[in-house]
């Protein structure tokens, strides 16, 4: 067994130590000391996300400020981890969580062509976004690259151990399975075969779930994101002119009267009178500008600050 293996059994002791004891309280207080654990004890990453923070926003915020905004978007990954199992509570709880814009993605599945929802893995509850919407009878078939984080938790260097193979990722799959219709994995090859199945997905009218991080696809771009150049891949774009199914970005952010929110935005769209390059490279330019556009909103609920990447 590997440091990382007893931390991943460690995580999943807890997770299911709140599903047990399902007490507001107890999620709160194990949130919140490892929350003050991780502040103290991972200073690199304390640092890298203050200097990032600085040169964002111009060194607008105070050291205190900073402090909170970093403590909070480590309390914002752990909330949401912490949410895997619901218990039966918080179930109907979800059920009455507001969704502002469900009307795009109503009138999107009436087309029949199906649904593009474009998340985030580095901005909001993304996970209690998923649940929210299975808690309201919509289907999400969600997609993932075959290396994907576990849980959003980085996997460790090296390969798969036994652990990790046969407990850890099959607990994360399980769980996520309870609120998602399948999970559809991305090999890490060149072969672009899987494009039949998400184009089979959409043609059945489903909605699919994507990181807007993500990098499938033959063609990756340059993009500048939060004062840095990133690449972003132009692969969900693609799908979505070849199958006619629009993109819904989709953000869940916990508001300031600590009501979660579920928004859909509108669809993104190209404009007819450019070429097909710079269309793909517009929609992808129009959502990295959406995402940050939340992030300097609620800075706070942004995960990445460490690395400021899209993935």
């Amino acid at each position: 067994m590997t440091i990382t293996d007893f931390y991943f059994l460690t995580v999943i002791a807890l997770i299911k130590s709140v599903r047990l004891f399902p007490w507001v309280q107890l999620k709160s207080f194990m949130v919140r000391c490892i929350v003050f654990t991780a502040y103290r004890v991972l200073r690199d990453k304390r640092q890298l996300s203050e200097k990032h923070l600085s040169e964002v926003f111009d060194e607008k915020f105070s050291k205190d400020q900073m402090k909170r905004i970093i403590e909070r978007s480590f309390y914002e990954f752990w909330y949401d981890t912490f949410s895997l199992l619901p218990s039966s509570l918080k179930k109907v709880e979800l059920r009455q969580t507001h969704l502002h814009g469900v009307e795009h993605l109503q009138m999107a599945l009436k087309n029949g062509k199906g649904v593009i929802v474009w998340e985030s893995s580095t901005f909001g509850r993304r996970i209690l976004a998923k649940q929210i919407l299975h808690e309201n009878g919509f289907a999400v078939h969600q997609v993932h690259a075959e290396n994907h984080l576990l849980g959003g938790f980085t996997a460790g260097g090296g390969s798969a151990t036994w652990i990790r193979h046969h407990i850890v990722n099959p607990f994360f799959e399980k769980c996520e399975k309870q609120f998602v219709a399948e999970i559809i994995y991305l090999p890490s090859s060149d072969s672009l075969s899987f494009t039949r199945i998400l184009l089979g997905r959409l043609k059945q009218n489903g909605i699919l779930c994507i990181a807007g991080g993500g990098r499938f696809g033959q063609k990756l771009i340059p993009i500048r994101f939060l004062g840095r150049t990133d690449i972003l891949s132009t692969g969900i774009v693609s799908l979505a002119k070849i199958s006619g199914a629009p993109i819904l970005p989709m953000f869940c952010i916990q508001e300031e009267n600590g009501k979660t929110t579920l928004i859909i935005e509108p669809p993104l769209l190209t404009q007819s009178d450019v070429d097909r390059e710079r269309g793909l490279e517009r929609i992808v330019a129009q959502y990295v500008s959406l995402l940050e556009s939340y992030i300097r909103r609620y800075p706070e609920q942004y995960r990445n600050w460490h690395f400021s990447g899209l993935s």
